[in-house]
């Protein structure tokens, strides 16, 4: 069981598969309507130290979650906001990124269900309606990426396929936030539910903090587990009074 906050805790939150539920399509997730108050109530109660890391882009991440806005970071470490009124700080664009998203929407037409999914500094092939091709698919992807740049990192998820800048990543991107005066001398926990978080848990953990596994995906690195989106939101809503009671 995830022990109570901690009133010198840092959060740090994946989005699908930990704060909302996965859906067939990236732009058919439901957003909780409480839960960018529940953001905002964690983000005052730690005194600002709630931040989002995702594979979504932080222009995303503000839409959807308006009025609150966090430190965060998107496209698994390609642009990172270190806090709420600090400008977004995209990587360099990576050479490989716009001719491999054209090859791949070319390769990948026979098989009509896998989309790719357009980020500006990387890529998410999805093959959710047609899982018996993954194999294959991920073969295909990791030809055509290598044969444009040898540095390009392939990454399978549940029923998808991250293709990311080689180095950068969710640990990369937890490593600068705690560089920070928002997050600096706190105990980083990080909530994530797929292959991709795994660089946020090993960042975490070597600072010193937990990893938070949410969901039945199997992980070595877990401190704790949540059975899923429902129980950290449910989690998010305890923090401001359960640091409360810490206090008094």
């Amino acid at each position: 069981m995830l022990p109570p906050p901690q009133p010198d805790w840092a959060l740090f939150l994946d989005i699908d598969g930990t704060l909302i539920e996965h859906a067939d399509h990236p732009e058919a997730v439901s957003i909780p309507a409480d839960l960018p108050a529940r953001l905002q109530a964690a983000q005052r109660a730690l005194d600002g130290a709630v931040g989002l890391v995702s594979g979504r882009t932080i222009a995303w991440m503000d839409s959807k979650f308006a009025p609150v806005v966090l430190p965060a970071s998107g496209q698994h470490g390609a642009e990172t906001r270190l806090a709420p009124d600090a400008p977004v700080v995209p990587i360099p664009m990576p050479k490989w990124r716009a001719p491999l998203e054209e090859r791949l929407k070319r390769e990948l037409a026979s098989w009509p269900a896998v989309f790719v999914e357009h980020k500006p500094l990387s890529l998410a092939v999805h093959f959710r309606a047609v899982p018996e091709f993954g194999d294959a698919i991920m073969e295909r992807v990791t030809r055509l990426g290598e044969e444009l740049d040898p540095a390009v990192e392939f990454l399978r998820g549940r029923f998808v396929i991250e293709v990311r800048q080689g180095g950068v990543h969710k640990g990369t991107a937890v490593a600068a936030l705690m560089k920070t005066a928002i997050f600096a001398n706190r105990v980083p926990v990080f909530f994530g539910d797929d292959t991709t978080d795994e660089d946020g848990f090993r960042e975490a953990r070597r600072l010193g903090g937990l990893a938070v596994a949410v969901g039945p995906r199997p992980t070595q690195q877990a401190d704790y587990r949540l059975s899923g989106p429902v129980e950290v939101r449910a989690f998010l809503s305890r923090v401001p009074q359960l640091l409360e009671q810490t206090a008094s």
